[in-house]
């Protein structure tokens, strides 16, 4: 088996948004050579994705049962072919923990605006969110 191009997403807990990418790209588009993963930037190690991201997910046919969260860190930063940030300020922050990887940082939304977290809120927020991820992600699809 040859190497993999890895894809990250990257958000702030890693609860929410970037998992809900993780699972909409690699149902959408994982293939022989490219697999899709996801961390935080403010993340608590091995915590699960909330369950309203869950629900949000199933309802498409996608599960984020067994997610964990994980830490975003140099070196797993330095792996990924490409990075895909949710905000800004998450590029911000990719970019102080692993510094000269500008040209592989960008920002999901191809139009480069925010993809606001849906943290805490009500269901819809969820939808709207994985929406616009799912937009997002059939935007960059020939970057993967």
């Amino acid at each position: 088996m040859g190497e993999f191009r890895r894809v990250l997403f990257v958000c702030t807990g890693n609860l929410c948004r970037s998992p809900m990418a993780e699972v909409l790209a690699r149902a959408r588009f994982e293939g022989e050579g490219v697999v899709f993963e996801s961390a935080g930037v403010r993340a608590v190690r091995g915590a699960p994705a909330t369950p309203t991201a869950a629900a949000a997910c199933r309802e498409v046919g996608v599960s984020l049962r067994g997610h964990r969260a994980r830490q975003l860190d140099r070196d797993l930063a330095e792996s990924a072919a490409r990075i895909y940030v949710m905000t800004e300020d998450h590029r911000s922050a990719v970019l102080r923990i692993a510094p000269g990887i500008e040209d592989r940082v960008a920002l999901l939304r191809p139009d480069g605006a925010d993809i606001a977290d849906p943290y805490g809120a009500a269901i819809e927020v969820y939808r709207a969110a994985r929406d616009e991820i799912t937009a997002a992600l059939e935007g960059r699809a020939g970057e993967f």
